[in-house]
């Protein structure tokens, strides 16, 4: 069985449990999917799927000259390069990877009129993600803590003239020549060329188009960003959709969300600022993501199951019940300060996962020998 574990490399388990480590020890196939920390849906959806298959990124021609970036972006050896219809995995996707790697089965299954409409027109190659609709690739889905709805945090912050500094600060330190990160900046030309001065490279940045498009992560994460991917994303019946939420915060005699004890301490700020959205339904939250929102995609059918075990269904969201006094980090096992939780507590959540994902290999098994 191949499991795709999707966010960052070295990312699940931090020092409490090692997922990856410990799960092919038992015999599984786990990969950590690296994709840019900071790139839009689209283009991180576009390096998963070259991850899986290898070779370089094309991010598609129409794509490209929309937003302003570079066409292709690095190149990949590829885990699975004989991927195709028939050949399932299982993807995890935490937080925004939930986002991700429900654009990537709809990349599959429905290619991009946008791109083969460009094709048609200017002619040139495109890709067979864009091209080709491909389907039957993916098992299940699941999706840990994810912002299907987006989150207050991004809507209040993201897009704030000093958040952009930030990344502009991180891109900058990310691309020069003596730095090998790669956070998902490389599209838009944050590497410093041989003969370029430090001076020079920062100029260039600070007039990127980037500071100036849709196509970044700080807006797929907002409400209507992520509203739109819902609109344009639908549910595959032949897939296993599960997803589990988080709740970190707690009422107070206003009616304002505050952070628990525990919660991760660098995710106050954010927590706060969801605790006190005009919305209450959208107060409680892990301290990134509201509750609500990490339950299923706004318009998609869904149903509450008690247990992993009875979540067999396709073609629908099977919502896990909520885990109470759990933050956004701790479904990966990243918060140091939290001794509430413990490795044994994380390996017992992810071997119950991965009990799961055998289960719907075992009934598809059983299907195909009918």
């Amino acid at each position: 069985m191949k499991i795709d574990l999707f966010f960052y490399p070295n990312y699940w388990g931090g020092d409490k449990f090692h997922i990856k480590e410990q799960f092919e020890k038992s015999g599984y196939e786990f990969h950590e999917a690296t994709v840019g920390t900071f790139s839009s849906n689209h283009d991180r959806a576009t390096e998963l799927y070259y991850y899986i298959k290898g070779g370089r990124v094309d991010y598609a021609q129409a794509h490209a000259e929309k937003y302003g970036h570079h066409r292709y972006g690095r190149t990949y050896e590829g885990i699975m390069p004989n991927w195709q219809p028939g050949q399932k995995i299982h993807l995890i996707g935490h937080s925004m990877g939930g986002q991700t790697i429900r654009l990537l089965e709809q990349m599959l299954r429905y290619g991009s009129p946008e791109e083969i409409a460009y094709q048609k027109e200017h002619g040139g190659e495109i890709s067979p993600l864009f091209k080709e609709q491909k389907d039957n690739m993916i098992s299940s889905i699941t999706t840990l803590v994810t912002p299907h709805n987006g989150s207050a945090a991004s809507d209040n912050l993201g897009n704030r003239d000093f958040a952009k500094k930030i990344l502009n600060d991180i891109g900058k330190v990310s691309g020069n020549r003596f730095s090998n990160l790669d956070l998902g900046f490389s599209q838009w030309g944050f590497k410093q060329h041989p003969n370029e001065s430090y001076i020079e490279y920062s100029k260039r940045i600070k007039n990127s188009p980037l500071w100036d498009t849709k196509d970044n992560a700080l807006t797929d994460l907002t409400a209507e960003g992520s509203e739109q991917l819902n609109q344009n994303t639908s549910l595959n019946p032949n897939i296993v959709y599960t997803s589990y939420a988080g709740e970190a915060s707690h009422a107070t005699l206003s009616g304002k969300h505050v952070p628990n004890i525990r919660q991760y301490p660098l995710m106050d700020l954010t927590s706060r600022i969801i605790g006190k959205d005009k919305n209450q339904q959208l107060r409680l939250n892990d301290g990134i993501v509201p509750t609500i929102s990490a339950l299923y995609p706004n318009g998609q059918a869904y149903k509450n199951v008690t247990d992993i075990s009875s979540a067999n269904e396709k073609g629908i969201w099977q919502v896990l019940p909520v885990k109470k006094d759990w933050d956004h980090m701790d479904f990966v096992g990243m918060d140091p300060t939290d001794y509430k939780h413990t490795g044994e507590e994380l390996e017992q959540f992810y071997t119950g996962i991965v009990d799961h994902l055998m289960r719907v290999e075992e009934s598809e098994n059983r299907n195909l020998a009918v």
